[in-house]
């Protein structure tokens, strides 16, 4: 019976005769697939061959057998034969492991605590004083009194002297009063200053006043003037010191004016005032005691009762203003009006 074939592939179930008309061919793909199956069966056959020669070669090591061991006893031929006793295998009692001791956990050393430095408690800030003159506007004026000033004045000749004056020379008493002339009036009552025809004047006016020490303060004034011939001379000042008097004020500008001048503004220098000295602030009056002593005390204030504003350090200064004709002559008078102490900021 001859093979039958699909292509290359036979298709008989039993042993078949090659037919010779179609010889058997394998193609490139089939020839490596045989040969790697022929190779692994190779390679599994040599494996199973050299586990079967290892077993052999080295076989299992078997158990030692117990050896038994006579005792010390003396065997009695009476008893029968001896008993051999095995010697027990010693049980090995597992070592316990050491105490693990505990080391102490070594104590921090505290570091010094840094004790906060104190804080400064801020003072309050000192209320200052507002300066306020008395009367800057001359109200209120009777001869020779100005209420909330004072005046001197250079006199070296007075009326009755049987010596004649001297023009250039005399100075004779001024006279203070209001302004009787509405044209010489500068803000309703104004301040007038004048003395005798044919003579002259010299006159100083002041105030002192409690302001605030370290202050920077500049007095001014509103003056004007007349004169049948010439001119009058006026300025103003501020003493620092607070003196009764303007022997060491500092003056502003000296002015020279008439009627044509019109009203114009006299200026102080700027001047920081100092504190006052320690024997000149003003005593606070010693607690009375109560007329019964059986009268308890008065309550101290509170933590919670607000306490006045501390006031600030005191001085004093003193602001002036001064006129004196330039040549003497019928009439000679000045004005002075709306006085000021004005505060720097």
């Amino acid at each position: 019976m001859y093979c039958q074939y699909v292509g290359e592939i036979p298709l008989n179930l039993w042993p078949c005769k090659p037919d010779e008309r179609y010889p058997m061919k394998f193609t490139r793909t089939q020839t490596i697939i045989l040969l790697v199956l022929g190779l692994l069966t190779f390679s599994a056959m040599a494996g199973m061959a050299g586990i079967v020669i290892v077993s052999t070669l080295n076989p299992p090591a078997l158990p030692a057998e117990v050896t038994p061991t006579a005792t010390g006893v003396p065997h009695d031929p009476a008893a029968g034969p001896p008993t051999w006793t095995p010697t027990p295998t010693p049980t090995i009692t597992p070592t316990p492991p050491g105490r693990i001791e505990r080391t102490p956990t070594p104590t921090n050393t505290p570091r010094p605590t840094n004790t906060p430095s104190p804080t400064p408690t801020p003072q309050p800030t000192p209320t200052p004083i507002t300066p306020q003159l008395i009367n800057p506007g001359f109200d209120m004026l009777m001869t020779n009194r100005i209420p909330g000033w004072k005046w001197y004045a250079f006199v070296n000749y007075r009326s009755g002297q049987e010596a004649p004056p001297d023009p250039d020379t005399s100075f004779a008493e001024p006279f203070f009063s209001a302004a009787d002339d509405a044209a010489r009036q500068i803000s309703g009552s104004t301040l007038k200053i004048e003395t005798e025809r044919w003579l002259r004047f010299r006159a100083w006016v002041h105030q002192s006043v409690t302001v605030t020490a370290g202050s920077t303060l500049y007095f001014e004034i509103r003056a004007g003037a007349y004169s049948s011939l010439d001119r009058l001379i006026v300025r103003a000042g501020i003493d620092p010191t607070g003196q009764d008097n303007c022997q060491q004020a500092q003056w502003g500008e000296e002015m020279w004016i008439n009627q044509d001048s019109g009203i114009v503004r006299l200026t102080s220098p700027r001047v920081v005032v100092p504190p006052l000295p320690v024997e000149e602030l003003p005593e606070e009056p010693p607690e009375e005691p109560p007329d019964d002593p059986r009268e308890e005390p008065p309550d101290e204030p509170s933590d919670d009762e607000e306490e006045a504003p501390p006031v600030a350090n005191l001085g004093h200064v003193t602001v002036c203003f001064s006129a004196e004709p330039s040549y003497p002559h019928v009439n000679n008078a000045a004005f002075f009006d709306d006085a000021r102490l004005v505060l720097v900021p």
